[in-house]
């Protein structure tokens, strides 16, 4: 081999390690915006999750609310019916008294 073809000769290899020395520095950089592309995104969907907890939380707070309200809708109503049915029953046991005396009064030929 000639002084020439040797000459020619590293600079190949010199070329080749620069190519590939370049290529690694671009994979390094790939990398690099990969792994920040990735944190980035992981902290996002972090604050997404977050977030739907807190309204997930507030959902529940609503709803035990609401549940509780009704609940005590539902026991004012049962109240008032009970009092409704104590009334209706202390008319119908007047009006039974007041028929019973009556039919008394006519059998005992009170009205005669």
């Amino acid at each position: 081999m000639t002084p020439e073809q040797e000459n020619q000769l590293f600079q190949a290899i010199g070329e080749i390690q620069g190519s590939q020395s370049a290529i690694l520095d671009d994979l390094r950089s790939l990398k690099a915006d990969i792994h920040h592309s990735i944190e980035k995104s992981e902290a996002r969907q972090k604050q997404i999750t977050d977030s739907l907890k807190i309204d997930i939380e507030k959902s529940e707070q609503r709803q035990a609310e609401a549940l509780k309200t009704h609940a005590e809708r539902l026991t004012k109503v049962e109240e008032k019916l009970t009092n409704q049915r104590v009334k209706v029953a202390a008319m119908g046991g007047s009006a039974g008294l007041a028929v019973s005396l009556i039919a008394y009064a006519v059998k005992s030929g009170m009205f005669n």
